[in-house]
């Protein structure tokens, strides 16, 4: 069978494999943005997910209704009644979904998001992050950075979130290189997702102060582009569109190679993504395993989904394909190098655990036994995420090895297709150094 029928069966027999696939949409949260590292067991008494808010809000309206109920008052103190008996409803509705879907676990979570603040985030201008000063706050804290993540390729320029953990301003690693995790939202979803949602700053923070895991730069970009998170691209190339997959494949990791001190693409560089990110992290190691050595996969999907009725591909069956995990892990010679994977879902999410157990028995029919994690009792929600986070930071870094010391760049594969420009990245007249003040 040649390429071209084999594409054209692989697409009529795309939704005979039992996947959410099937399905025109996948059921998403509204926005990453939400809880704490703060277990559920452990949630604040008076906190926006508390039981005990719920009840008092039930209360409110249970009075307000009461004075409704009763002939007596004054007319214009029963609208008024009326007036917040409905506002307490709206809200009250609004405090179950956000138990459900865990978005904010803190008053604090909450404020800054309607205030349109990031705590914490300092900018950086492109290129500048060679050249950062040693010691002070962020040689114990690490640093928070939002950048200009511009891309020649794809002609794609997004503000993206990277971290710099601790050891990036200690004297002993200033020459030093670091592995690189680039970390995929969901959609509807942002960069910042990953901090409001996961706060993934101070986890890691901990972690590596706990030597639970290993120090490395963490890169959100921004998977979509659109204000707010609205809408999702899968990470692909659109016919004639945004070329996605080629920004965060390409673009996005020469931009870091240029303007921090990382590891070259390759072993040292692993892509993970939570719901649409979980899937744009298995494609985007399948397609480019000379960019990225692991994909960690959290409550993700393994074939593309139809967006809004339509078909991403126009149409194009080996695109399809070729964009199609599944298809393409089963469909491997036995021979191929695969990427580490590591898969995760909410136990009571059965759409999700399926996806996941199909993917790792295909795996482990070539071989890779890859670590699955289910989280009891947790949905396709934040209340999944949170505890795994931490299970797949201990385990991909451990993969990517501790900062490697020196200056000199490890030569990339000589095979494999281009990554960015050439010659080393960072060629040219030295960036000016900065030197982060916190506000």
């Amino acid at each position: 069978m040649d390429a071209e029928h084999a594409a054209t069966a692989g697409a009529r027999n795309h939704h005979a494999v039992p996947s959410r696939c099937a399905h025109q949409e996948r059921a998403r949260p509204r926005r990453g943005w939400g809880p704490s590292a703060v277990p559920r067991g452990g949630m604040r008494v008076f906190g926006p997910q508390s039981m005990l808010v719920l009840l008092l809000m039930v209360a409110a309206v249970g009075g307000l209704a009461y004075v409704l109920a009763r002939q007596g008052p004054h007319v214009g103190l029963r609208i008024g009644a009326g007036v917040l008996a409905f506002a307490l409803s709206s809200v009250f509705g609004m405090a179950l979904v956000n138990r459900f879907y865990d978005y904010y676990q803190t008053w604090g979570d909450l404020v800054d998001d309607l205030a349109g603040r990031h705590p914490g985030v300092q900018a950086l201008p492109p290129g500048g992050g060679k050249n950062l000063k040693t010691g002070g706050a962020p040689a114990r804290d690490g640093l928070l950075v939002t950048t200009a993540l511009a891309g020649s390729k794809s002609r794609i320029s997004r503000e993206g979130l990277v971290y710099l953990p601790p050891q990036y301003f200690q004297a002993r690693y200033a020459s030093a290189r670091f592995p690189v995790l680039e970390l995929l939202h969901g959609s509807p979803g942002e960069p910042e997702d990953w901090q409001r949602g996961l706060h993934v700053t101070t986890t890691f923070r901990s972690m590596v102060d706990r030597h639970q895991a290993r120090p490395s730069i963490l890169v959100m970009p921004n998977i979509n582009g659109n204000a707010h998170g609205a809408g999702g691209s899968q990470c692909l190339d659109r016919p004639r569109g945004a070329r996605n997959d080629t920004y965060l494949a390409e673009d996005v990791p020469t931009a870091v190679e240029t303007s921090f001190r990382a590891e070259p693409v390759g072993a040292h560089w692993g892509v993970a993504g939570f719901s649409e990110g979980g899937f744009c992290a298995a494609n985007l190691a399948l397609r480019h395993p000379g960019v990225f050595g692991l994909a960690g996969v959290m409550s993700g999907y393994f074939q593309p989904l139809p967006e809004h009725g339509s078909d991403p591909f126009g149409g194009d069956a080996r695109a399809r394909l070729e964009n199609d995990p599944l298809w393409r892990v089963t469909n491997a010679p036995p021979a191929a190098r695969l990427p580490a994977f590591w898969l995760m879902a909410g136990g009571s999410d059965r759409g999700d655990v399926a996806d996941a157990r199909l993917f790792h028995s295909v795996l482990q029919s070539h071989g890779q036994d890859a670590p699955m994690v289910t989280i009891p009792h947790a949905r396709h929600t934040y209340a999944a995420w949170n505890p795994a986070f931490p299970k797949f930071l201990t385990w991909a870094t451990a993969r990517l090895g501790d900062p490697a010391q020196g200056t000199a760049p490890t030569p990339r594969p000589g095979k494999l297709p281009p990554v960015g420009p050439a010659g080393v990245p960072g060629d040219g007249p030295p960036p000016p150094v900065h030197q982060i003040k916190r506000s």
